[in-house]
């Protein structure tokens, strides 16, 4: 349900800030400095080990100034270790780090492509102690509970730590750009007020992404008020950016989930509104555009199913196939819908091509042949039903409501033994 950032990375604009040279700096910061000019990024590094392999290891400009040319040459990890021995060594602040947050966070994303999570924990926890204002740190750490600890309520307050500092941020820079004369300096702040704004969305939508996926699982009485919740975070991202399609489709998936399928609907055709504007300004690819259209076509096909307005579920779920083609969910869609309006036939002959598929997760196998299953059962026909669910089984062998209804089956086949065998599994598998 939920899309995750797959680039890490924060992409700083380099700015070169030409520096005095301070008498009260050491001979070796002073040449560091020079080298900064000639950007002799090396021969930075090479002069700060030097003096730190000499005994000057105390030096907090020392580290400052190695690890710029450490970031200069995006050597992330060295850098953001040159930058916390910094902070720890400049116990009164004449040297704002602050700025240089991207270094931990850029080795935070380095070491996690590598699976080194504790690492990763540590350097975002870290560049947020360094600069608490930034919500990167968050939106990542956020990421990690979710998909790497499996921690909902720690990802989700990550998610919202992470959009409160965005929202916070995003009126300050707006004021700092109005105040800058440069246009150059104006145009890079710009792009990091685009990148905290999209920040903000990415938070406020993976907040409702997680209290959609923790109300699957809520006691009954707390669901609605999780849904509330997540549609208020969709909501806000909404205000942000009304035209964020992929805000669009979840707030749509929201309504679907609390039975306001006519709200759901109306959603679902804004966003195909947005889409097609993308496709038309060129940020779309019409291929994307495509799928994106179809995903949202076969939940509205559900909704339609469940408001019982067959035909129009029919006509927007062949309009998927139209886009994308014989997918299995757009055809076990149908199936279901043929199967509600008790067309098995139709239903089977989409089922047979579901199956067909390559590549397909047992899952996906169990859940088909089980709605053959259920056809074959409406039409009395007991052994091609008791076959398809067999065939179910072989794919989710520890289901125990499947092995009960094969047990029924084979009661009305008079099949006795198999029918107390296949109680049997079912109740070893669970069933009371």
């Amino acid at each position: 349900m939920s899309k995750w950032i797959s680039n890490r990375y924060v992409i700083v604009t380099a700015i070169t800030l030409l520096m005095t040279l301070a008498a009260c700096s050491s001979p070796a910061v002073t040449g560091m400095k020079v080298h900064m000019q000639n950007q002799e990024y090396e021969d930075i590094i090479h002069l700060a080990d030097s003096v730190i392999a000499r005994g000057d290891s105390l030096n907090a400009e020392i580290w400052f100034w190695r690890g710029r040319a450490q970031i200069s040459m995006n050597r992330w990890a060295d850098a953001s270790e040159s930058f916390e021995k910094t902070w720890e060594l400049d116990t009164e602040g004449k040297l704002d780090i602050s700025e240089y947050w991207f270094a931990f966070f850029n080795a935070a994303a380095s070491v996690m492509n590598e699976e080194d999570i504790d690492s990763a924990v540590e350097l975002l926890q870290t560049g947020a102690e360094i600069n608490p204002e930034r919500p990167d740190f968050d939106l990542m750490m956020g990421d990690i509970n979710l998909n790497i600890y499996s921690d909902h309520a720690a990802a989700l307050e990550s998610f919202q730590i992470a959009s409160q500092k965005a929202m916070a941020l995003i009126p300050v820079m707006e004021l700092e750009i109005s105040e800058i004369s440069d246009p150059y300096m104006a145009d890079y702040y710009s792009q990091n007020l685009d990148q905290i704004i999209t920040i903000c969305i990415q938070a406020l939508y993976n907040s409702g992404s997680v209290l959609s996926i923790m109300s699957l699982n809520a006691p009954e009485e707390d669901i609605p008020g999780l849904l509330e919740q997540a549609k208020a975070a969709y909501i806000k991202a909404l205000e942000i950016d009304p035209t964020n399609v992929d805000v669009l489709e979840a707030i749509a998936d929201t309504y679907l989930l609390e039975g306001d399928f006519e709200s759901a609907i109306g959603i679902y055709d804004e966003a195909f509104i947005q889409i097609d504007l993308g496709v038309s300004e060129g940020w779309l690819d019409p291929e994307e555009a495509d799928d994106i259209k179809a995903n949202m076509m076969i939940s509205k096909g559900y909704a339609y199913i469940e408001m019982e307005d067959f035909d129009q579920a029919i006509n927007e779920l062949n309009a998927a196939q139209d886009l994308i083609g014989d997918d299995f969910v757009v055809l076990s869609t149908l199936a279901h819908a043929h199967f509600v309006m008790e067309n098995y036939d139709e239903a089977l002959s989409m089922l047979d091509s579901a199956i067909m598929i390559e590549g397909l997760s047992n899952d996906a196998m169990g859940n088909a042949y089980y709605i053959k299953f259920a056809c074959y059962s409406r039409k009395e026909m007991d052994e091609e039903a008791a076959e398809a669910l067999e065939t179910a089984l072989e794919f989710q062998p520890d289901n125990a409501r499947y092995w009960e209804l094969l047990a029924s089956t084979y009661s009305r086949l008079g099949r006795r033994n198999d029918a107390i065998n296949a109680m049997q599994q079912a109740q070893d598998y669970g069933i009371e």
